[in-house]
């Protein structure tokens, strides 16, 4: 089976249909044409180490985020925990997934293609969810019927197709156009700048695996036809491909004269390009570069403002974004009238050294605002009977309590 139909068995096994009135299928298959031509798809932008650190830097940090279903109290907040799917998505939203895989799968399709689809499982005498999978984009794509409504076709692992609601998929959109039902996808929208750092690495690779020697041209003062100019050609790669496999030094005939033609890499700033497209793709995935290992530039005095600069910048759009849609598909419209809702708790990136969560602890409370149960579980720690209470300094005290203090005193 050669390169063309393994594609077309993937493809077959997606779901996507290769048909000339759906050319989804071809231009997963070739790419789209660059002006460096070289085709970057969906796979290949993850053979970009910058990329890839990229992509795989927002979606495990979107993984390993707890991510619950609080419901709103008089007294506050609480941790829904009896809700049908709080074991789901905290814990394992299907037979083969844990939650951090979900959430991983989420956070990539949403990096990688602008939006994430999740097939939804219910019961049919009650509409509980059961399972939550998430599914390739190729196996499902909106359309809109004549009256204005939204529906999405879904294809299975046989082929077959149905059409199914929003509550059904559960999609999840990434940054987008107005009026498109996806996001951009950033191996399409940017495929020149991924294409360019990719030839700089095709480059490169080209250069050092042939030991560094530059590309050139024959010259000679003899006329050759076409035909004796290609066995020419031939002859003389072979014959300097074996010089340089056993060392030897190639010598050539008569007149013939090798001249080289190439730019030198110190000229052509080979390694300053690579660096500027280590940039050019933390600006496209939106990403600190000091976190794709370019260290050039950092200039973060700690870790915890390192964090919040990526949480704030980068990953609160994600985080966002599922929840809000898992919100609408998963939840009912009587769940969120009791309150209910999905939130990521990120107080884990926000997490300083010891000393910086230390002086945290002490302030908020001195100002009472946490107990120490609260300060204990933030810490792993286990909870002490008796600790749940506010505690403020004895010598604070509002203004009008002081007057009623003072008056009889006055007096």
């Amino acid at each position: 089976m050669n390169i063309f139909q393994r594609g077309l068995l993937k493809l077959a096994l997606k779901g996507v249909d290769l048909s000339l009135t759906n050319p989804q299928g071809w231009d997963l298959l070739t790419g789209g044409e660059t002006w460096s031509k070289i085709k970057v798809g969906e796979a290949s932008q993850l053979q970009i180490t910058a990329a890839y650190s990229a992509i795989r830097l927002i979606s495990e940090t979107v993984g390993t985020l707890p991510l619950h279903i609080y419901k709103k109290t008089p007294k506050g907040r609480i941790k829904a925990t009896d809700h049908a799917l709080y074991d789901l998505v905290h814990h394992q939203p299907n037979e083969y997934m844990t939650s951090i895989e979900w959430k991983e799968s989420m956070a990539v399709s949403l990096a990688t293609m602008g939006v994430s689809y999740n097939l939804t499982s219910r019961f049919e005498s009650t509409g509980r969810v059961v399972s939550i999978q998430p599914i390739h984009k190729n196996r499902c794509r909106p359309k809109v019927l004549t009256d204005g409504s939204v529906v999405y076709v879904y294809s299975d692992a046989r082929g077959q197709t149905r059409e199914l609601k929003r509550a059904d998929v559960c999609p999840i959109r990434g940054f987008g156009n107005v009026g498109q039902l996806e996001g951009f996808a950033p191996h399409q929208l940017h495929a020149n700048s991924l294409a360019f750092t990719t030839a700089i690495e095709r480059y490169g690779a080209e250069f050092f695996g042939s030991g560094g020697h530059p590309k050139g041209v024959l010259s000679t003062e003899a006329s050759f036809n076409p035909e004796q100019r290609q066995t020419i050609r031939e002859q003389f790669n072979k014959y300097v491909r074996e010089s340089w496999a056993s060392g030897m030094l190639p010598i050539l005939e008569k007149s013939l004269k090798y001249e080289p033609i190439h730019t030198k890499n110190n000229e052509a700033q080979f390694i300053e390009t690579r660096k500027l497209q280590i940039a050019e793709v933390a600006r496209i995935y939106r990403t600190p570069l000091h976190m794709l290992m370019e260290m050039d530039k950092a200039s973060y005095n700690n870790t915890e403002q390192a964090n919040k600069h990526f949480l704030d910048y980068t990953l609160i759009p994600y985080l966002v974004r599922i929840e809000q849609g898992l919100n609408s598909s998963l939840l009912t419209a009587e769940d969120r009238r009791k309150g209910h809702y999905f939130e990521f708790d990120v107080r884990g990136l926000l997490r300083g050294d010891s000393t910086q969560r230390a002086q945290y602890y002490v302030s908020m409370r001195t100002a009472g605002a946490m107990t120490q149960n609260e300060i204990r579980e933030l810490e792993n720690m286990d909870r002490h009977d008796g600790a749940d209470d506010l505690h403020v300094p004895l010598n604070m005290a509002p203004s009008d309590l002081l007057r009623e203090i003072q008056k009889p005193q006055t007096n």
